[in-house]
């Protein structure tokens, strides 16, 4: 979505990151949206998160920086533009960082939403021939599902993947689907344990890159099994045991499997500069210092003195304004939030800033109609509008601090309902 990064002191710039969906379907085609991020401009730097790999990348100077990984983009004309090598899978909140479990209960772990590109059949493919080949390795897979799902050759998933394995397998491989507020049902404490009690994940996708999951992972000292695509995200002198262990072709990843599990590290692995690479709190320092150079290079002035905030920015820069569902979208329009952006005062900006949820913070500060008068600059300072609504129109279905703190703590009394029930069940099967 459109995500407030930082926040603006006086005529010292903030910055916003707007996601390439909404590009693509709400700025390109709309001339009023478009004029509403130029006028941004006078007060942010505006960078824009790529959700997905772009080898036909068109430059559009409306954004001051793309947030890609290297090798992601290609400018289809060679044009030159800044770019931070930073996005959403650099920013893994403190959960996936503690010590992992002493015994892990799980072999192999995989999360993913029930979606083409995630390679779902080629899991339950690389399962069979393990188990086929009397590797019965302990498995979950944590797959949250919508009403209807779309997976290649695949009609029903509990259907299809209890066809695959018999009864007695399905004690060893769980196939646990979620089919609540899709796509995050779980918080994230509460998925950070299964990652602690597992040996190794499996990211079997077949072109997907900068992957969140995988961050995770990384982040808490867990060993990979993944392609090319997926270690894009790791810097390339990691690209070894016992941080990846790198397949080809999708007929090669048991072999990888066996491998990442049978493999014994060494006293010369190093997690630590492994999972500083995903660690929100540097990831924060370190895209703060960019920011800084990208101002002063392009002539755009001085950034605020303001840190910027980590928390959640895993989901925060890669969800959209209006066009996704449950946690991934925010319930009012760029253009709303564009004018928020630039009316109210450099306090309640800063106070939204600092909440848990700052995008639905700001929420509070949308109306309808506009009774906002001009921005006044005063001695240096922007000085505050007047005052904003603190509820939200009547005619509008605009996401509230209220609500976002209400779901928040439905999600997580449901996953530490969750949590709790599995370390009953851990317990449970450790002294059978």
């Amino acid at each position: 979505m459109a995500c407030f990064l930082k926040a603006p002191e006086g005529d010292k710039k903030g910055c916003v990151v707007f996601t390439t969906p909404e590009r693509d379907n709400v700025i390109r085609n709309s001339p009023g949206v478009r004029a509403a991020l130029e006028r941004l401009k006078k007060r942010y730097l505006i960078g824009l998160h790529h959700n997905w790999h772009d080898y036909s990348f068109r430059y559009d100077s409306l954004f001051d920086f793309s947030m890609a990984g290297d090798g992601d983009l290609i400018e289809v004309d060679n044009a030159p533009f800044e770019r931070i090598p930073l996005d959403a899978c650099n920013f893994s909140p403190n959960f996936f960082l503690q010590p992992r479990a002493a015994e892990s209960f799980w072999d192999i772990l995989y999360v993913a939403r029930a979606v083409a590109f995630k390679g779902i059949p080629e899991l339950l493919s690389t399962v069979r021939a393990l188990y086929d080949t009397g590797h019965m390795y302990r498995v979950l897979f944590i797959c949250p599902t919508q009403k209807k799902t779309e997976l290649p050759g695949i009609a029903d998933l509990r259907e299809h993947f209890e066809a695959m394995f018999t009864p007695k397998e399905r004690q060893f491989f769980t196939l646990l689907t979620l089919d609540w507020d899709y796509p995050f049902p779980l918080d994230l404490e509460t998925l950070s344990f299964f990652y602690r009690n597992s040996r190794i994940f499996l990211h079997p996708a077949p072109e997907e890159r900068r992957c969140r999951t995988a961050a995770y992972a990384w982040a808490g000292g867990m060993p990979v099994v993944a392609n090319e695509h997926v270690a894009s995200i790791l810097p390339a002198s990691f690209h070894k045991p016992p941080y990846l262990f790198k397949y080809e072709n999708p007929s090669d990843i048991p072999a990888a499997v066996i491998n990442a599990l049978q493999y014994t590290e060494t006293n010369e692995t190093d997690w630590s500069v492994v999972s500083d690479q995903f660690s929100s709190i540097k990831s924060a320092a370190r895209i703060d210092a960019m920011l800084g150079e990208i101002a002063t290079a392009s002539d755009r002035g001085l950034m605020s003195p303001h840190p910027i905030m980590p928390i959640g920015l895993d989901i925060r820069l890669g969800r959209h304004h209006r066009l996704a569902v449950g946690g991934n979208r925010i319930g009012y329009s760029i253009e709303e939030f564009c004018d928020v952006l630039m009316k109210c005062g450099d306090d309640d900006l800063l106070r939204c800033l600092n909440e848990a949820d700052p995008e639905i913070a700001l929420g509070r500060y949308v109306q309808d109609p506009p009774g906002v008068t001009e921005d006044v600059i005063s001695g240096g300072k922007r000085g505050h509008t007047s005052p904003l609504p603190e509820t939200v129109s009547s005619t509008r279905r605009t996401a509230s601090p209220e609500d976002g703190a209400a779901a928040a703590a439905q999600q997580h009394r449901v996953g530490w309902a969750l949590w709790a029930a599995s370390r009953r069940w851990l317990g449970a099967r450790r002294k059978r």
